[in-house]
């Protein structure tokens, strides 16, 4: 696998909106090898009751996510963005304000920001697959000890897009879209 570099990147951005809604600063001076993008959405589980039970022999495949509450979420019609104050060892699922459209070529990794753990914010995130549409959701939580204060639009991570050798297939599953978490029993893809 090759990285892409950020000309290429932003090529496909432009012809075959690779990601949409990305900022003015990520077009016009962009840095690197990757894009940043922004904290678009801030949720709070609710609820819990998540399980995730084995395929096949072990299981029947289902699964149950939990349910979420949105705190904050970015307003492009307000100059000033809503903040969110995270308190040590809170945890949140944190939504970007870009939407990704992945090809079957393309396997985006996301990567956070050091100025997030500089704050003593930990990031957790994992690959994209190829086929995946929406938004992106990742846990965030504060190891400090001391509240970080985070304000919508923010960039909070950075995409890389590693182009693929052979066969994809497209992603199927319940987060599609960007969904954030399936709070209903429902079958795993």
């Amino acid at each position: 696998m090759s990285v892409l570099g950020i000309d290429v990147v932003l090529k496909r951005v432009k012809k075959e909106k690779l990601i949409e809604n990305l900022g003015k600063r990520e077009l016009e001076n962009p840095e690197g090898v990757g894009v940043d993008l922004r904290l678009g959405a801030i949720h709070k589980i609710i609820s819990g009751g998540a399980f995730i039970e084995a395929d096949g022999a072990g299981g029947l495949g289902k699964r149950k996510g939990v349910k979420t509450q949105t705190l904050a979420e970015f307003n492009s019609k307000k100059r000033k963005q809503e903040e969110v104050v995270i308190k040590p060892g809170d945890y949140y699922l944190a939504s970007t304000l870009e939407i990704i459209n992945t090809p079957k070529d393309l396997m985006p990794l996301v990567f956070p920001r050091t100025s997030l753990f500089r704050a003593g914010l930990l990031l957790l995130n994992s690959k994209t697959d190829p086929g995946y549409r929406g938004t992106l959701t990742m846990g965030l939580k504060n190891l400090s000890d001391h509240e970080v204060t985070l304000q919508m639009g923010a960039r909070i991570c950075n995409i890389v897009f590693f182009k693929i050798e052979g066969m994809s297939v497209d992603y199927r599953g319940q987060h599609q879209g960007g969904r954030v978490s399936p709070h209903e029993e429902e079958q795993q893809v």
